[in-house]
C-alpha cells in the first residue's frame, strides 16, 4: 500500500498524478480512565440532553466526564468481561440501556437504566451457554435503523443468530444452527436492497423476511480471523467492495469483486497488529467514509504476533482517483501513548460541533479524543 510519505502519489510506477496529500485532522486526548476496559459506547444515559459515555462497570456524566460506577462485572485472566456495549431503549420507556456482550461469562444480556442516578441497574440474560467475542448493533430488518443486535460467538458450536427489542426484552432471530468463525458483519453483497450477513468464510444471503431461517450460505472467501466486516462501494459504481482488519495479526484489507464473480484481495495497511476494532466513519466531513480502527493493546495477553509493539490510533481516508481506482491516505491519530483501540471505536459528534469524535477504550485506559476540525 502507498501510505501517501508525500505530496506526490506514484500510481503502479506507470502513471503519476500530482496529488496532494489530505490536510491532517486535529485530534485532542482526553484521559478519563487509566483503568482496565474493553468496549465503550456513548449515549445519554441521565437524559439531561448531553451525551455520555460507558464503559465497564462505569458511566462517565457530560460534560465534566463525572465517573459513576453502576454494576459490577467479572474479571478474569487480565480482561474485565465487558466485551460489547450497545446502548439501546431495549423496553421502550424513553431510557437508553446497555446490551452487552461477556467472553468469560458466556452471556448477551442487557441493563436496565433505573433513570435516577445512584438507583440500581438490574441485568438480564438474553443469550447463555457460549462466549461472545463482540457484539454490534445492526441493521437487520431493513428499515433503515440498526437497532438490531448480532453477536460473534466465540464457539462455532453456537447459532447464528441476531436479536431485536420484542416483549418488553430482547427476542433471538436463528439464522443458522451453527457459526462460522472470529469476525461477523453486516451488508448488501449481491444488491438486491437486503443486508446480508458476512463471516470469515463466507456471506448468508437475506431472504425476504430476516426474521425466516431460510438463509443461503455462499462460501465466497477465507478471511481468517478478522473483526467486524464491511461491505462498502468504493469506486462508487455499485459495485460491492469487503473492508476488514485482522483481530489477531497484521494487515487491513479489501476484497473488490471482478467481473467474473471472483474476490480479489488489496491490502490497505500491513504496517501494524491487532486491529480488533474498526468503524467506518467520516471524520473529515466531507460524506465520504473512512476507516477508523487502532492498535488493541494485549489482545491475547501478549501473544498475538506484534503484541508489545507501539499503540495507535489511526484513520484511513478514501482517495478517488481518476481512472476508477481508490487508494488510503493514512491519518496517525496518536502513536506510542497509553490508547489503542480495544473491542469498539464509537464516533459520534459528542459536543455538537458538527464533527464526529470518538472513544478509545482498552486494558491501557479510556479515552476521548476529540474533532477539533470545527
Amino acid at each position: 500500500m502507498r501510505m501517501w510519505p508525500a505530496s506526490m502519489l506514484l500510481l503502479g510506477g506507470a502513471l503519476s498524478l500530482a496529488v496532494s496529500r489530505p490536510a491532517e485532522i486535529p485530534f485532542e486526548r482526553h484521559t478519563l480512565d487509566l483503568g482496565a476496559s474493553e468496549s465503550a459506547a456513548i449515549a445519554d444515559i441521565d437524559g439531561d440532553g448531553k451525551l455520555d459515555i460507558v464503559s465497564g462497570e462505569n458511566w462517565y456524566q457530560a460534560p465534566k466526564w463525572t465517573k459513576h460506577r453502576f454494576r459490577e462485572i467479572h474479571y478474569e485472566n487480565q480482561y474485565i468481561d465487558d466485551l460489547s456495549t450497545l446502548p439501546l431503549d431495549v423496553d421502550g420507556d424513553g431510557k437508553v440501556d446497555l446490551v452487552t456482550a461477556s467472553w468469560f461469562s458466556k452471556k448477551l444480556a442487557w441493563w436496565k437504566n433505573p433513570g435516577p442516578i445512584g438507583a440500581e441497574w438490574k441485568e438480564e440474560v438474553v443469550q447463555g451457554g457460549y462466549p461472545i467475542e463482540f457484539a454490534f448493533l445492526v441493521d437487520l430488518d431493513n428499515d433503515g435503523d440498526a437497532v438490531e443486535i448480532l453477536p460473534q460467538f466465540g464457539d462455532r458450536k453456537a447459532p447464528l443468530a441476531w436479536y431485536e427489542r420484542g416483549n418488553g426484552g430482547i427476542v433471538s432471530r436463528e439464522v443458522s444452527d451453527h457459526s462460522y468463525g472470529h469476525g461477523i458483519g453486516v451488508g448488501d453483497v449481491n444488491g438486491d436492497g437486503r443486508n446480508d450477513i458476512l463471516t470469515p468464510s463466507g456471506w448468508l444471503e437475506a431472504p425476504a423476511d430476516p426474521r425466516s431461517a431460510n438463509w443461503t450460505y455462499h462460501p465466497d472467501w477465507k478471511l481468517g480471523d478478522v473483526g467486524f466486516i464491511y461491505v462498502v462501494d468504493l469506486h462508487g459504481d455499485g459495485t460491492p467492495a469487503i473492508v476488514t482488519s485482522m483481530a489477531h495479526d497484521y494487515g487491513i484489507f479489501s476484497l473488490e469483486k471482478q467481473a467474473d464473480g471472483a474476490w480479489t484481495r488489496r491490502v490497505i495497511d500491513e504496517s501494524w497488529s491487532q486491529a480488533h476494532a474498526m468503524t467506518l466513519v467520516d471524520l473529515r466531513g466531507t460524506g465520504t467514509l473512512g476507516l477508523l480502527t487502532g492498535k488493541r493493546y494485549m489482545a491475547h495477553n501478549g501473544g498475538d504476533p506484534g503484541a508489545r509493539e507501539p499503540l495507535g490510533l489511526y484513520w484511513y481516508e478514501r482517495i478517488r482517483l481518476p481512472g476508477n481506482k481508490v487508494d488510503w491516505a493514512k491519518h496517525v491519530i496518536d502513536y506510542s501513548t497509553r490508547a489503542g483501540g480495544g473491542l469498539q471505536l464509537p464516533a459520534v459528534d459528542i459536543d455538537g460541533d458538527g464533527d464526529r469524535d470518538f472513544v478509545a477504550p482498552g486494558k491501557s485506559g479510556l479515552f476521548l479524543f476529540e474533532n477539533k476540525t470545527k
